[in-house]
């Protein structure tokens, strides 16, 4: 939350600015002020450039109220600027990244560290992702985002699935952009909480319709906090502890967690709820074992990068089994993800993953297959418990 006054900035216009002109920057600060008037806020502008302080409710001529305003930076963000007409490119969009002047950590990087990144390519590769995310929020927002789901088996009777894993494909089969190239242009121009945040809504909103699923949810490290949308989510997952035992938070790894005292403050939060904190891809990215047991997440997926590694016919890696007894003995509850083949899965098993996820159980899918019942993580833990030794037949 502010601090003081409300004050919000257009946290990437000097981006903007290196990439498309000051005439696209102040389309764009004009852009972000109207849209503040039409959602009946007051608008001052501050001396920064692309920070404007918030006076008020126009609409009942009353201060501004904060549970209102939580999600209004993402809200903002979510929304494609359109600079065709400026720029003489057709479909030319971009997104103004809007942040609180005190938030932290800021969700962005700016012209120096992009350049440090990307060398003397950071100027294409930053127009360019921000083609790639106005068009996924193009499609959420014109509704092609098609949510898949994939669901998490037992490998002693895949029928009985533990949860479904939301994920999702954009456009038409003959514009579709794949996730590999979405999701890295999400975290590189700062707007992977956003989508977050249009991600979570959805979910929640299939958990309402349907009373009998259990469904996860990928979020980014930069979404692991208090803040912003979450604070509304989380005072409303309190109240609906029938909504919070079917939903499970997979925190992935693709960036590092920066501020880990908020984010554990964040996973006891959302443990608070009902709701289940799930590691994803964990060994593949920047969590470490001290930060595994900070989160104490109630369960652990394990990237399929160590089941390849182990099944390969040259000089397998024997790693997999120490890594699950590690994970249960932090009190995590395993599942393998990666799954392709049989021998995969029966290897998966006689390492100590009961619960498996990947193509050779079910691809995912538009349609939910079988039914997942909310989580009882105490039995399933007692399973975990009695799970098979190394070396243990099925």
């Amino acid at each position: 939350m502010p601090n003081g006054r409300y004050e919000i900035e257009i946290s990437n216009l000097d981006l903007i600015q290196a990439c498309w002109g000051p005439v696209v920057a102040d389309q764009v600060v004009g852009h972000i002020r109207t849209r503040l008037r039409h959602m009946g806020v007051g608008v001052m502008q501050d001396e920064t450039p692309g920070r404007f302080r918030l006076t008020g409710d126009l609409r009942f001529q009353e201060p501004l109220d904060w549970d209102r305003l939580a999600d209004l930076s993402y809200r903002l963000t979510a929304e494609p600027i359109s600079i065709e007409l400026t720029t003489g490119l057709a479909g030319s969009a971009l997104h103004a990244v809007m942040k609180w002047a005190t938030e932290e950590p800021p969700r962005y990087r700016c012209p120096r560290d992009i350049e440090r990144d990307h060398g003397e390519r950071w100027f294409a590769i930053y127009k360019s992702d921000m083609q790639i995310v106005a068009h996924a929020f193009r499609c959420a927002g014109e509704g092609r985002m098609i949510p898949h789901w994939q669901p998490v088996c037992d490998y002693r009777d895949p029928a009985r699935i533990l949860y479904h894993e939301g994920l999702v494909r954009f456009g038409e089969q003959s514009e579709a952009l794949s996730p590999g190239v979405i999701f890295p242009a999400l975290e590189r121009t700062g707007t992977a909480s956003t989508f977050d945040w249009v991600m979570v809504r959805h979910v929640l909103d299939e958990l309402r319709a349907h009373p009998q699923a259990t469904l996860a949810v990928n979020i980014s490290a930069n979404s692991t906090h208090r803040q912003g949308w979450w604070r509304n989510i989380l005072a409303d997952l309190a109240t609906r502890p029938d909504l919070a035992r079917r939903l499970v938070v997979e925190i992935t790894e693709t960036e590092p967690i920066v501020h880990i005292e908020e984010a554990i403050a964040f996973a006891h939060a959302l443990r608070a709820t009902g709701a289940t904190l799930a590691l994803d891809d964990f060994g593949a990215g920047f969590t470490s074992i001290r930060q595994l047991m900070g989160l104490v997440p109630a369960l652990v997926k394990i990237d399929g990068v160590f089941l390849q590694r182990a099944t390969r016919p040259q000089n397998p890696c024997r790693s997999l089994p120490h890594l699950i007894e590690l994970i249960r003995e932090l009190g995590g509850t395993v599942i393998i993800e990666g799954v392709e083949t049989q021998a995969m899965a029966d290897l998966a098993f006689v390492s100590g993953a009961v619960w498996q996820q990947g193509y050779h159980h079910a691809r995912p899918s538009p349609i939910r297959s079988g039914i997942s019942q909310p989580l009882s993580l105490d039995a399933i833990g007692a399973e975990d418990r009695n799970r098979p030794s190394v070396g243990q037949s099925r």
